[in-house]
């Protein structure tokens, strides 16, 4: 019986240590990726996110992490690796399917790849979850111009507009809006 007891003792103890090492390269490696990300050096931040993700799978406590997922998604978007950075995305969804920032940041790798119906497609979600959000507004605004909805893209732009303020200052530089800036509705910036 003494001999039973001392194995389980140290099963849990190599179980708790397995999980320990991992919690702790998950934390080291996952701040890691953080700096890089704010510091523009995205291909650092990869490796380290995956590397971070990787340990995270081993721990036994909240094993997901939607906010890997989707700074990983950032990483990838900023780099222009964008099929990459949707699948990120997705990964994050499955894990958190009511992430508002999520939605809103799918729906820009798909505009990135002038892909405006699944980009409505993200922006309605997020507009569901989160109806005041004006960055889903202005996504949704950007996919219909895209779409060559003009209407709806100038409505969904004033929406955006109504929740901040700071949105036409975006508007007045987004590619998205070129065949729109002429359009008399077209919001303008104050002088």
């Amino acid at each position: 019986m003494k001999k039973l007891i001392m194995a389980f003792c140290l099963i849990v103890t190599i179980g708790f240590i397995w999980i320990w090492h991992h919690q702790i390269q998950f934390n080291d490696q996952s701040r890691k990726a953080f700096f890089h990300l704010k510091s523009g050096e995205f291909d650092q931040a990869i490796n380290a996110y995956t590397i971070a993700i990787k340990h995270k799978k081993r721990t036994l406590f909240f094993s997901k992490a939607p906010s890997l997922y989707n700074n990983l998604g950032q990483a990838y978007l900023s780099k222009a690796q964008y099929d990459e950075a949707i699948a990120a995305f997705k990964h994050a969804l499955e894990i958190k399917p009511d992430s508002v920032e999520v939605y809103i940041n799918l729906a820009t790798a798909y505009l990135k790849q002038n892909l405006p119906r699944r980009a409505l497609e993200a922006c309605q979600q997020a507009i569901r979850i989160a109806p005041r959000s004006p960055f889903a507004h202005y996504n949704l605004a950007c996919a219909y111009a895209l779409a060559d909805d003009p209407a709806k893209a100038i409505d969904s732009l004033k929406s955006a507009i109504e929740l901040d303020k700071q949105i036409i200052k975006y508007a007045q530089e987004e590619r998205a809006f070129d065949t729109l800036r002429s359009h008399p509705q077209f919001p303008k910036s104050n002088p």
